[in-house]
């Protein structure tokens, strides 16, 4: 299991469950999400805004 957390307001989602709230599925991660793709919470731009956690 992989979580992404942003950067800038410690969002999180788990690449297993997605999050429904925001549209994204489970098994998507940064990487899969469109150029334009900014940060659910906190509108910080990007899959640079993203670093993944291992659990």
């Amino acid at each position: 299991m992989t979580v992404y957390v942003c950067l800038h307001c410690e969002y999180r989602f788990d690449t297993e469950k997605g999050d429904p709230a925001y549209n994204i599925p489970a098994g998507a991660t940064p990487a899969d999400m469109p150029d334009d793709w900014v940060c659910p919470e906190c509108a910080a731009l990007g899959i640079e805004a993203f670093i993944a956690e291992e659990e």
